[in-house]
Formats: structure tokens, sequence, C-alpha cells
């Protein structure tokens, strides 16, 4: 009976003593930057997608490369890829 209090007690510390070892390593998050900051500081964002592509399974579904990402296709959608006489790229007839 003494020994499985023992046991008991043993697991319970073990087990109480993972858990608060894991709060102290619980990092500080980075501020959200929304999809319009990121269209206006083009710097920031070209470095926020960089690391965001560098290690995709840690950052890639955090909401600034998200947010990044998104700024990136809507300022790429902005451009013209081509020219008039280039005809590479049409506008869309709208009726």
């Amino acid at each position: 009976m003494k020994r499985q209090v023992v046991m008991v007690s043993l697991a319970a510390s073990t087990f109480l003593g993972s858990m608060l070892a894991g709060c102290e390593t619980r990092k500080i998050e980075e501020e959200v930057r929304s999809i319009d900051w990121y269209q206006t500081n083009d710097a920031e964002r070209a470095a926020k997608l960089i690391q965001c592509r560098s290690d995709p399974g840690k950052y890639d579904a955090t909401p600034n490369c998200i947010n990044a990402s998104r700024a990136e296709n809507n300022a790429k959608a902005d451009t013209r890829w081509g020219t008039k006489s280039e005809d590479v790229r049409t506008e869309p007839k709208v009726p």
C-alpha cells in the first residue's frame, strides 16, 4: 500500500513538473499587422515573406504570413504584365 502511494505521488509530481516546465518556454508573439499595412510597407512585406518561405512548417499559417501573402497578391494584381504593343494582358470588357 505504501509503495502505491509513493508511485502515485511520484507520477503526479512528474506530471505537474512537466506542465510547469512548458509554461516557461512560451515565446512572446509578434504584433499582427494588417494586409493594408503590408501593402504600404514593401520592405517589411518582403522580409516577412522571406521568413515565411524559409520555414513554412513554423511560420506559414501565422496571421502575419497570411496577411503579407495577401498583400503581395494584391500588389501583383495591380501591376500590368506588358505594354499595349506587346498585347500580353488585355483589360476585361465590362458590359
